[in-house]
């Protein structure tokens, strides 16, 4: 190729990375505003004492010695923890059964989408206020358990339950993850269970050793969305509870994020809520490193 044609393409091809370069711009912008931006400011704040009112005054890592000896900062991590190791897999399994059970081509089609994937266009409040009155103890549930001489629970006044009853309804929304599932199996080349069955594989090893194997790239996406999205959880502390106290009954779902908004919002402790937030995005970063690192062994990408 002369000379001429090299620079001519060489041209192109930034005349290509610029015009992608626009079109990009407004993502980036934003994801520098809106993401990192407040990550870099909240890492500062997180050394200050600052009480939105006034200047910040810097003292140090005093913000972070002093949320390892509050026992509400290890009480938060434990309630969420528990709520997100039930959470992760239990969305994970509905999920999946979910899509399963819509690959099947079950009449009518439209119809069982619509319901399954209705909850998870609600917002999430809507569905923890409905949750309320079900899980009430005169709600529907008990109500419907009752006619069956079925003594019901007391599911959001029993510090024992109310973590289940908040996972029961997040993994109610599970509709999201049934379509990423759905995409995936419909995705599976047809041949390889074709071979499967001239094999003499039955159904459960088709699903074992083709199925998972194939769709694994897809059940790692949902899992670190989940993982996410277990750490960030807040509504149910505020809307779920009897008697609207929030973290209750007995500070039984007070969860991480309720602890970082009382010190920010109603103690005006700013400094420390920033240091509190620090914390969980370092232990999110730990944990999906870890799911990453770990998933190698069991995650296979079609080549």
């Amino acid at each position: 190729m002369s000379t001429a044609a090299l620079k001519k393409t060489s041209a192109l091809d930034q005349g290509k990375t610029k015009t992608l370069l626009i079109f990009l711009s407004p993502w980036i912008v934003s994801l520098i505003v809106f993401w990192y931006g407040p990550i870099v400011y909240t890492f500062v704040l997180s050394f200050t004492k600052y009480k939105l009112v006034g200047d910040a005054s810097f003292i140090g890592i005093k913000n972070y010695i002093d949320i390892v000896h509050d026992n509400n900062f290890w009480h938060g991590l434990y309630t969420t923890f528990l709520f997100t190791s039930l959470y992760v897999p239990l969305n994970i399994v509905m999920g999946l059964f979910t899509a399963f059970i819509l690959d099947l081509d079950v009449k009518p089609l439209p119809l069982w989408r619509a319901l399954i994937f209705l909850p998870a266009v609600l917002p999430v409040i809507a569905i923890f206020v409905i949750g309320k009155f079900i899980f009430y103890p005169n709600g529907l549930l008990n109500s419907f358990l009752q006619v069956f001489g079925i003594k019901g629970a007391l599911w959001i006044a029993n510090p024992d339950l109310i973590i289940l009853a908040a996972v029961i309804l997040m993994v109610w929304q599970c509709g999201t993850a049934m379509v990423v599932y759905l995409g995936a199996l419909q995705g599976v080349p047809k041949h390889y269970y074709d071979a499967a069955e001239i094999d003499g594989i039955g159904k459960v090893g088709q699903f074992l050793h083709i199925t998972l194997p194939l769709i694994s790239p897809s059940i790692l996406f949902r899992a670190i969305l989940d993982l996410k999205l277990g750490l960030m959880i807040f509504i149910p502390a505020l809307v779920l509870p009897e008697g609207n106290v929030p973290g209750g009954p007995a500070d039984a779902s007070r969860f991480y994020t309720l602890h970082v908004y009382q010190k920010a919002f109603q103690r005006f402790n700013i400094g420390e809520a920033s240091a509190l937030a620090m914390v969980l995005i370092v232990i999110s970063l730990i944990l999906t490193i870890v799911v990453m690192r770990t998933s190698r062994k069991v995650v296979f990408y079609e080549v």
